[in-house]
């Protein structure tokens, strides 16, 4: 998994574009996945790829040689699943196991779950303290996923605080941050859907209904295209519920609705269905 982070770096290093490194290479939907750490090269692309980033193969693995750091990071990555699905049960000594066995690099990750984690309790004031501090590990990088993470829960929480204009600030530089095609280097397919169906939903509990199309629009093109189902019952629903006054949408809200609905039953979302069927 770290062969993406590698390459991402050193390309950036040497201020070159996706589509200059994929240049008689691959396509640049290639390089995006490899830096995204969805996909691995053949060893031929993988040798150009190398030669063009004056890299050795061993540059490439080393980091692979411990099982330790890889067990690790997929254990670190795995209790990520956990708090962002709302899976809070033995998280805490999860994450005390990892205490001292981390390095730099996992710090900002790990923070971002005790944030999230805090916010779950409803313990507010603590989740934004420590959201503060992942914004510090990474320099606020908007094309960060742990920022734009950072960002949302801060906004969440200051939603919880009837403090919307903090919370809209918060959402925007999400907003700001993101393109159509939604791609962010160092991020998942669950953490993109994560952003996508949570902005969504807020932008519709404030009402912004064309941002809430936005959100939710952007999620279900981003699933189809990766082929991947996180959240589409709850982005369906959040489409729905964006066009639902708008009178020249009403096919599409009827396709929407009915995809949340059977999408719900079908994941035995009960509090999706609970909220539909209100």
């Amino acid at each position: 998994m770290f062969l993406g982070s590698i390459i991402y770096n050193k390309r950036r290093e040497m201020n070159l574009t996706q589509i200059e490194l994929a240049d008689d290479i691959c396509t640049q939907n290639t390089i995006s996945k490899i830096e995204k750490h969805n996909t691995a090269p053949t060893v031929n692309i993988l040798i150009k790829i190398c030669l063009k980033l004056n890299l050795s193969l061993n540059d490439v693995f080393s980091d692979f040689s411990s099982r330790d750091s890889v067990e690790k990071e997929s254990a670190l990555d795995k209790i990520e699943h956990d708090a962002l699905s709302f899976k809070l049960n033995e998280i805490d000594q999860k994450m005390s196991s990892l205490q001292g066995k981390l390095n730099n690099n996992d710090m900002k990750q790990y923070e971002l779950i005790i944030g999230i984690v805090e916010y779950q309790k409803n313990n507010i004031d603590e989740s934004l303290f420590t959201l503060d501090k992942v914004l510090q590990l990474t320099k606020s990088a908007n094309d960060d996923i742990y920022t734009l993470l950072a960002y949302l829960f801060k906004g969440l929480g200051y939603l919880k605080q009837s403090h919307i204009d903090r919370a809209q600030y918060y959402f925007q530089m999400i907003s700001d941050s993101f393109e159509e095609k939604l791609e962010i280097p160092n991020a998942n397919e669950l953490e993109v859907l994560f952003l996508c169906k949570t902005l969504a939903k807020s932008f519709i509990d404030m009402k912004l209904y064309q941002k809430a199309y936005r959100f939710s629009h952007c999620g279900l093109n981003y699933a189809q295209r990766n082929h991947t189902s996180y959240f589409l019952d709850e982005l369906n629903y959040s489409a729905a519920c964006a066009v639902k006054n708008d009178p020249d949408k009403k096919d599409q809200y009827d396709d929407y609705y009915n995809l949340a609905y059977y999408l719900a039953k079908f994941n035995q979302n009960k509090n999706l269905l609970k909220e539909i069927n209100h």
